[in-house]
């Protein structure tokens, strides 16, 4: 028999035993974990909103401002031809009643004049000319009317001009809505520079 086991067995008889068993020592500090989620948490509702109404004011005033909107949002071609107004004859409510051009050294300048033929007052037409040199290559130049506004069977005048390094071709020219449609035109410069026809001779007696 060991020591230890005739010490234990004299214990035993003696009435009396003590069971030692060893514990590791617990301390607070020797681990710490902690949760970031289980702080405090942050409002962040609020910048979130004013963000967002930041946002929503500056694409308001591009729309208001720009052709943003039209771009975001197109409108079909057909739509947008039905708020072009028509004369009374039903035919274009435009009428081109003057056009030439001048051509001084490598500018070439084309001006008009216009008129409208509708019952509406119309705003916002540009005359837009396709100016081609000698080879074909166009150049398109959009200009306002003058003045802005056509009133009622009122005219207004454009010019165009851009710079041709190899001379004038041609040109064609259009009509349109800024940020729309083109507007048709009628050709009416033969009508108002067009000679009145003689009356026939009676025949002698």
């Amino acid at each position: 028999m060991s020591p230890f086991e005739r010490g234990t067995a004299r214990e035993a008889r003696r009435g009396s035993f003590t069971n030692i068993v060893s514990t590791p020592e617990r301390h607070d500090d020797e681990f710490k974990f902690d949760l970031l989620a289980s702080g405090p948490q942050k409002d962040r509702t609020r910048p979130a909103g004013i963000i967002f109404a930041a946002i929503a004011i500056v694409f308001i005033i591009a729309t208001m401002t720009t052709g943003v909107a039209t771009s975001i949002l197109p409108m079909r071609d057909d739509y947008l031809n039905a708020l072009i107004p028509v004369a009374p004859d039903g035919l274009e409510p435009l009428s081109l009643q003057k056009l030439g051009h001048e051509v001084i050294e490598k500018t070439t300048t084309v001006s008009g004049i216009v008129g409208n033929r509708s019952e509406y007052q119309l705003k916002d037409i540009r005359a837009v000319v396709e100016i081609q040199d000698m080879f074909g290559f166009p150049t398109v130049v959009e200009a306002p009317l003058d003045p802005p506004e056509l009133s009622v069977q009122g005219t207004a005048t454009f010019t165009a001009s851009t710079v041709l390094e190899q001379g004038l071709g041609g040109y064609v020219l259009k009509f349109k809505v800024a940020d729309g449609p083109f507007v048709p035109h009628k050709d009416d410069r033969g009508a108002a520079s067009a000679p009145t026809a003689a009356p026939p001779t009676p025949p002698a007696k």
